[in-house]
């Protein structure tokens, strides 16, 4: 595939990451002037995972009837639609449905653009395009934060993320590119695969928290502080800084000192954080750097964890069984606790005012932590390739992981994989004890 054709998608993807971003960070600006509830607020940002969830269900379908070019073209299209009606309606319930619709778009435009880097990739080039991927992702949400800072209306905002996801369609709508198959997808049971991995899938789970728990109500908490939009963007920026300058260093402590142990030290990071944030709020409040220097904590923290449980999950899987599945319930996971998050920060922000948004982080990072410093590590010998990524991707990421190559790799296979998990963690418990 020329690297011109991979532009186009990387554009797509440029101007759909940063449209949803700046919807998706912006989304408690405008309720909050409203005087909405926090509780209501976290409820309709929840709204835009559960769309991704029935995104994963439904637009697999939808794509393989009519393929891609025309798929893309709906989701963007209806993506507008839902945006633009934010200015039109003024019930909440009703900002709830266009919530779940613009979350339901987003993930099946990222379906599209992600099955057409599966079908043209090699597994020898599927490293360096995840890596792009990655690249991309946190340049286009910056870009969204930078946009939120410019201080705009809400209708402002509301229309200019509709015409960024439009823009997103026009690569895609002009490439020569032949439409790639959807592969089929394994049945697999989710229950039996978090049973084989529990620390796997509850940092992917506490990462979706980490995540989506901050950019869906980080503004929310920012503003009942008192600060300004330019302010507030700063505070997420600092966040996202923090995850993106992080993630060479995680994978060097991770491939070193193993994934639970790495796990471990992120979550004391971010208990600490917390905890000194709840105490910054007493004694400088007001000042907008001392919150930045914890969001940048958070984000160093937080950011890396759902990578961090990936890596786990094929440190304790068969070397040579495909885990494409394995990753896509961990991707759900993910999913799962980005939609867990804002109900639960919207609930505690309301109960304990400002002290609710950072006391949530604590408490989950420092179970975390326990969980994380009970588990035993995998030899060296045996660990899989840490492999940056982010939780906010499609489900077709799972393919494009270095990790696995459907030519070499044999299917999935529970019993095996229970098995195999059972003898290596069984000798890594052995080797701690003989140390």
């Amino acid at each position: 595939m020329h690297t011109r054709q991979f532009l186009s998608l990387y554009g797509s993807i440029f101007f759909l990451f940063s449209g949803y971003g700046l919807f998706l960070n912006s989304a408690g600006v405008k309720l909050s002037q409203m005087g909405v509830s926090n509780i209501t607020i976290g409820v309709l940002n929840a709204g835009f995972f559960i769309g991704g969830t029935i995104s994963a269900i439904v637009s697999h379908r939808i794509i393989s009837r009519v393929g891609h070019i025309r798929s893309f073209s709906v989701f963007g299209a209806l993506f507008a639609i839902a945006a633009l009606a934010h200015l039109m309606v003024e019930q909440l319930w009703m900002w709830g449905v266009l919530r779940a619709v613009l979350g339901f778009c987003h993930y099946s435009l990222l379906m599209v653009v992600e099955s057409w880097f599966t079908a043209r990739s090699v597994p020898q080039t599927r490293a360096k395009i995840l890596a792009l991927y990655e690249v991309v992702y946190y340049i286009s949400s910056a870009t969204s934060v930078l946009l939120l800072s410019l201080n705009m209306s809400s209708n402002n905002i509301f229309t200019l993320a509709a015409i960024l996801v439009i823009a997103a369609t026009l690569p895609v709508g002009l490439t020569r590119m032949k439409q790639p198959e959807i592969p089929k997808r394994e049945r697999i049971s989710l229950p039996h695969v978090l049973s084989i991995v529990p620390l796997a899938w509850i940092a992917c789970f506490m990462a979706g928290i980490f995540i989506n728990g901050f950019f869906t109500m980080g503004s929310v908490f920012m503003l009942k502080l008192g600060y300004s939009l330019p302010k507030v963007s700063l505070f997420l920026g600092s966040a996202m800084v923090g995850g993106f300058t992080i993630q060479l260093f995680i994978a060097w402590l991770s491939n070193k000192f193993g994934r639970p142990r790495t796990i471990f030290g992120c979550a004391c990071v971010a208990t600490t954080a917390a905890i000194s944030g709840m105490m910054l709020l007493l004694i400088l409040p007001g000042n907008i750097w001392a919150q930045c220097v914890i969001a940048l904590a958070i984000g160093c923290s937080g950011f890396p964890m759902y990578a961090l449980g990936l890596a786990r999950a094929n440190d304790v899987l068969p070397a040579n069984m495909n885990t494409v599945e394995v990753n896509r319930c961990l991707l759900f996971v993910y999913g799962l606790g980005s939609l867990v998050a804002p109900l639960l920060l919207g609930t505690m922000m309301q109960l304990f005012n400002h002290f609710g948004f950072y006391s949530v982080y604590a408490i989950m990072a420092a179970l975390l932590a326990i969980y994380a410093f009970m588990q035993p590590s995998v030899p060296v010998s045996q660990r899989s390739v840490y492999v940056p990524v982010s939780g906010n991707v499609g489900p077709m990421t799972a393919e494009l992981d270095p990790r696995n190559n459907a030519a070499t790799d044999t299917p999935y296979d529970a019993h095996s994989a229970e098995q195999h998990v059972h003898d290596t963690l069984q000798n890594s418990d052995n080797q701690r004890e003989d140390n």
